[in-house]
This record gives C-alpha cells, structure tokens and sequence, in this order.
C-alpha cells in the first residue's frame, strides 16, 4: 500500500544518503567508500523538554551513478531498524518496540531513489520510496556535498513530521511526551577508490 504524505514531510535520515549516488565520477567505474567511523545519521526529537538524540549505527549503501548524469544514477540505502539507539537500553526498548520501529517484524527500513537532479552546483534533489513498517512513503530528499581531494562530505538537516511516517503508535501519537518534529541530521565522509 502506498501512503501519499504532505510535502513539506522531506525525509528519514536514512534518505538523506541519496546524494552520494552522483559522487561516482565521470568514468562510472569508480566505486565510493562510505567511511563509516567518520559518516552519522540522527534523527534528534524533543522529549518530555529535552533533546533526545538517536542514531543510525548500521546502513548498507548499493549506489551506480555518474555525477554528470545523475537522472540515470540509482541507489539503495538499507538500515538495520535494530541499530537504531539512544544509547540506554530503557530507550532502545521502546524505539525497537511495536509503537516505533517494531524490529522484530520489520527488520530493515529501504529507501530506493526513483529520480535525482541537480538543482544547483553541490546540490542533490532526489526522489524515492522509502519502506519503513511494511508500508511505503514518496520522499523527496535536499542534500549537499562538497569534494576535498580523495573525500566527499555530504551533509544536511531536515525536519519532518514523525506521524507523517505513522510513527509513535498508541500513547505515543500525542506530542504531550515525544513532540510530532524531528530532525533529520546528517554527516557522511566517502573516500574516493583505492588505484593499485
């Protein structure tokens, strides 16, 4: 089943991993490697008053793509829905559990890119689907990437609307603890292919 949501609800963190498909080079034979000790992914929500920061610690990233052509680029960006914590088992409790992400029944969320343009010099627009909770959500992810010799940084933050993506189930759909907006923030470092 697929869920139309409001414009203005951008993207999962995940998603925002969709700019590096056009930082493959000219040749097309390179190959990009996520750094993944120098690269994050958080969503940051507001709870009961406080900042409370989550992160994506385990992502797979199958990108093809040129950067002169990035409208015959694609990408596949899978998040193993477990490795998402707050860093306090009381926290990862109720994340992995059937009100937020339910990792038992839905191991993995996938985002595919269905179309990329470049708006703009270091600017990526892509659009996708994202899987999250057997349902899928159109997405239309903004992101920005600069080129420091052999590294790529790709950055950005977006807010969403977490009920947009049917997150927060049961007690939870109320704002009075978890506030409805959360922050997509990312950083991600790929290194360019090793020549031997």
């Amino acid at each position: 089943m697929t869920r139309r949501i409001p414009r203005r609800a951008r993207a999962l963190s995940v998603a925002l991993l969709i700019g590096l498909l056009g930082l493959t080079g000219p040749s097309g034979a390179q190959a990009w490697e996520l750094d993944r000790d120098a690269s994050r992914i958080e969503l940051i929500a507001t709870a009961e008053g406080r900042e409370a920061v989550t992160r994506v610690e385990d992502f797979d990233l199958d990108l093809a793509g040129e950067l002169d052509r990035p409208a015959e680029a694609e990408l596949v960006l899978t998040m193993e829905s477990e490795s998402i914590t707050g860093g306090n088992g009381i926290v990862d409790g109720l994340l992995h559990g059937r009100h937020w992400f339910d990792v038992e029944a839905y191991p993995e969320i996938v985002f595919r890119s269905t179309d990329i343009q470049a708006p703009a010099p270091g600017e990526w627009r892509v659009e996708g689907e994202l899987s999250l909770r057997g349902d899928t959500y159109p997405l239309t992810v903004p992101v920005g990437w600069t080129r420091q010799g052999e590294r790529v940084r790709v950055t950005g933050r977006l807010a969403l609307d977490r009920t947009d993506f049917d997150m927060g189930r049961g007690a939870w759909r109320s704002d009075g603890t978890v506030k409805h907006e959360v922050h997509v923030d990312f950083a991600l470092e790929l290194l360019a292919p090793s020549r031997s």
